[in-house]
């Protein structure tokens, strides 16, 4: 009886990760048009689920591929204008999946922030180790798929259809966290144990053998990150080998020049009395102010004062004479 109860378990585990899809196939079962509300800085309830006192920009997602049909990374489309998205490409070389297919997550590799998607979140995870999976704790922010869930209909409106179509309804903004059936939805889900079993099924499915399809599909998207090199040194090359190119470094040589001897020409005067003072050139009536703790570049060829009230009589106090530690500093104090 053991053995059995233990087989049907085995079946079940072994049904549930080969259903698990991974994370482009989560984020393409959606659909383009889906809208996801996000939300951050949560709280645990204890339960599995949480609460969240921060909404962010709601988004549009879409998986982006090779024009050989390899999905290589996603772009997050803000729903409302003026609002940053944001985006993560294999392409790059500082961005990986951990994995392929069966991708578990894809990160920046300095950032270190990894992105899941499971049914209907998508996680952005911080910190994420390479040798490590993501952790719960990690996560910064969550998008969660907006869609009707048939929980929102309140005792008062049971039976009544809601006015407006659905994806008016869905793109309708929300005003403060707490106010959307989204909000709401998420604040009853048991995020720890989707979350703890969507990473136990995919590394499940990692531990299959890839097949020669997957060795070819890797190949492909590692050849295309070359190619994209390539063709930006090839572009660059181009331009380097144009007279425009070379008359630009002429003028940019010529200013570098100027500037190295205007700088042996000046000198740097730091004020570290701790107030701010008044610098005056020899024969000169206009004072230069300069803040407590600030500096400022002048001419190394005069004699210079300062004082503390650009109002006071006489000719300030001499600190520096002309031609002294010119291309160099000097300081107040």
């Amino acid at each position: 009886m053991k053995k059995i109860i233990f087989s049907v378990v085995l079946l079940l585990v072994a049904t549930i990760t080969k259903a698990q899809k991974n994370f482009y196939e989560a984020m393409e079962a959606n659909g383009e048009s889906a809208i996801y509300e996000g939300f951050a800085d949560q709280s645990a309830n204890g339960d599995g689920t949480y609460n969240f006192t921060r909404g962010k920009p709601a988004i549009s997602l879409k998986v982006t591929r090779l024009v050989t049909g390899q999905p290589v990374g996603f772009v997050a489309t803000p729903v409302d204008k003026g609002v940053s998205g944001f985006s993560q490409t294999e392409l790059s070389n500082y961005v990986r999946v951990d994995s392929y297919p069966n991708v578990l997550y894809i990160k920046h590799k300095y950032t270190k922030d990894a992105y899941m998607m499971t049914d209907d979140i998508l996680f952005v995870v911080s910190n994420t180790s390479d040798s490590d999976v993501p952790k719960l704790a990690n996560v910064k922010a969550f998008y969660v798929l907006v869609k009707e869930r048939g929980e929102t209909v309140t005792k008062e409106g049971a039976g009544k259809k809601k006015k407006g179509g659905f994806m008016a309804r869905m793109k309708a903004k929300v005003e403060g966290v707490g106010q959307s059936p989204t909000f709401k939805y998420i604040k009853r889900v048991n995020i720890e144990k989707v979350f703890n079993d969507y990473v136990t099924a995919m590394k499940a499915k990692q531990a299959n053998p890839l097949t020669t399809k997957d060795k070819m599909e890797i190949a492909k998207i590692r050849r295309a990150r070359e190619a994209g090199d390539e063709e930006i040194k090839r572009y660059n090359d181009s331009i380097k080998a144009t007279p425009e190119y070379a008359k630009l470094k002429t003028h940019q040589a010529r200013m570098e020049q100027m500037d190295n001897n205007n700088a042996r020409n000046l000198i740097t005067i730091n004020n570290k009395t701790g107030r701010d003072i008044y610098i005056y050139q020899n024969g000169s009536r206009n004072g230069t102010r300069i803040n407590a703790n600030s500096s400022t570049k002048v001419t190394c060829n005069s004699n210079y004062t300062y004082k503390f009230d650009s109002n006071s009589g006489g000719t300030g106090t001499a600190f520096y004479s002309a031609n002294a530690n010119c291309g160099s500093s000097v300081s107040v104090r």
